[in-house]
């Protein structure tokens, strides 16, 4: 038997109350580009960011969101290679800060983190040593 990779990635998927306002955010703020469309009217989309994408999903008028990130509970957690960079693009861009960046030394990482418009917490974190 090959040994080859068998998973390549994953994607969160949020539910939002308004597609095109999440991804004003994700894209305009967070620097997402941005996807191809699904549904009529959309209700479906994967912005997408150096290899890392996030789903977005349209909830229908009366269902409830639910986010994760109540205290220091992310609904996601973000590898990437410069913490104060992306910080200072995200900030100027006008992101909601949950916290600047710190080092967590539990773990190793010296992180961040963002508030989506439909209250998703995210957090973006590089190995810290």
């Amino acid at each position: 038997m090959a040994n080859h990779k068998q998973i390549l990635g994953t994607a969160p998927l949020f539910m939002v109350k308004s597609l095109s306002r999440s991804l004003d955010y994700y894209c305009d703020v967070l620097g997402f580009e941005r996807p191809q469309l699904w549904g009529d009217p959309p209700t479906f989309a994967m912005p997408h960011r150096d290899g890392f994408t996030i789903m977005l999903k349209e909830a229908a008028v009366n269902q409830s969101i639910a986010p994760n990130g109540v205290g220091d509970h992310w609904d996601a957690y973000v590898w990437i290679e410069d913490t104060d960079q992306l910080f200072a693009e995200v900030k100027d861009r006008g992101a909601t800060i949950d916290y600047e960046p710190c080092i967590q030394r539990e773990y190793d990482m010296k992180e961040f983190a963002v508030v989506d418009p439909d209250g998703y917490l995210i957090a973006f974190g590089q190995h810290f040593e």
